[in-house]
């Protein structure tokens, strides 16, 4: 009787075979004539939104306008939308605020503190005191 192996379907890992950037959408939300979205209809007045927009044609780029202050709304692979405030920011400040949430994952930031971190599942297992027969434990 042959061994069969068991049918694992592989994991999608980034940078393997294909890279996806994590950013696919950014929504510019600002108002027309309030006076915190000056910056964000600076940089729309400018032209620089477009040059940003033609190096990145894999991130589609939503204008709306809408009363209220200006915000940024990044939507991630993972399904996570973040809201970048930019009230009262320069054109060259919301720039900034772009270029560096398009280029996050998305994940919420928290603090690593273990030497190595790895997808895949332990080759031996986990270990403990109880994981091993009663007569092999160590007795006080």
């Amino acid at each position: 009787m042959p061994v069969k192996a068991i049918p694992k379907t592989s994991l999608a890992r980034n940078g393997v075979g294909a890279f996806v950037v994590p950013c696919h959408r950014v929504t510019v939300q600002y108002c027309n004539w309030g006076g915190s979205s000056n910056g964000v209809r600076e940089l729309l007045k400018s032209g620089k939104l477009n040059k940003v927009a033609s190096t990145k044609p894999q991130i589609v780029f939503d204008i709306v306008k809408r009363s209220g202050h200006p915000q940024l709304k990044f939507h991630y692979n993972n399904d996570v939308v973040k809201d970048v405030d930019v009230r009262n920011l320069k054109d060259s400040e919301v720039l900034k605020k772009l270029h560096e949430h398009s280029q996050s994952s998305g994940n919420p930031l928290y603090k690593y503190n273990h030497k190595v971190k790895s997808v895949n599942e332990s080759v031996r297992g986990i270990w403990s005191p109880l994981h091993v027969f009663k007569e092999n434990r160590h007795k006080i």
